[in-house]
């Protein structure tokens, strides 16, 4: 029984881990809301993998590159290129005539959204923090007993599948929300996006070259 109960709880706590907003929700919902649903999903699998990356780093220390500030500020400096040319692209799109209402081409293209979602993820080694501070959890709460072999693979399956369902759920219900929207609301739209992956590039971009210069 309490098996079962903590496999939904990691479920649900996968879930919970996935609603902040950050690079990856901004791209599942902007291909979602310019009617690419299975873009978005490409986004969501490269999030996925890298997370579940991420928790095996987490549980069996495979790669203790993590530490080392020459690879993270790589990491960075990838997603904040990625991001500002995404971004630029938004704000282009979002600035054309309100009668050019297709959605950019470069949206389309699956193996450019799981490349986003795979090195935006990978942005993010927090992850690593968020699955051992679940594991603690769910042994204060005697869940577990130990983070044994089986457990640790349970907790990733179950956690991975939470945060994955949470962005497809949401990629779902904003690709239907989008009929409710007008031409000038979506040029609205990919404009705040647009300014907003710029922000965050930005802010990804000063990160990697703080910590460059610090190496140098």
């Amino acid at each position: 029984m309490h098996y079962t109960f903590f496999l939904i709880a990691a479920f649900f706590l996968g879930c919970l881990a996935a609603v902040p907003a950050g690079p990856v929700q901004i791209e599942v919902l902007r291909r979602s809301i310019n009617g690419n649903l299975k873009a978005s999903f490409m986004v969501v699998f490269g999030a996925f993998l890298v997370d579940l990356l991420y928790g095996f780093i987490a549980f069996f220390g495979i790669a203790p590159f993590l530490e080392n500030d020459k690879v993270m500020a790589i990491f960075w400096l990838a997603g904040g290129l990625i991001l500002g040319v995404l971004g630029i692209l938004s704000l282009l799109h979002g600035l054309k005539d309100q009668e050019a209402v297709m959605p950019p081409a470069h949206l389309k293209r699956k193996r450019w959204a799981f490349l986003s979602g795979l090195t935006l993820s990978a942005t993010n080694p927090v992850m690593v923090l968020w699955w051992l501070s679940g594991a603690r959890i769910f042994k204060d709460v005697g869940l577990i007993t130990e983070l044994n072999t089986e457990i640790a693979l349970s907790f990733l399956a179950a956690g991975s599948l939470g945060l994955a369902s949470y962005l497809s759920a949401l990629s779902l219900f904003i690709y239907w929300a989008k009929k409710f929207i007008s031409a000038k609301a979506l040029r609205r739209i990919n404009l705040f996006f647009g300014l907003l992956l710029i922000l965050t590039a930005l802010y990804f971009l000063y990160t990697s070259c703080h910590s460059l210069l610090h190496i140098c």
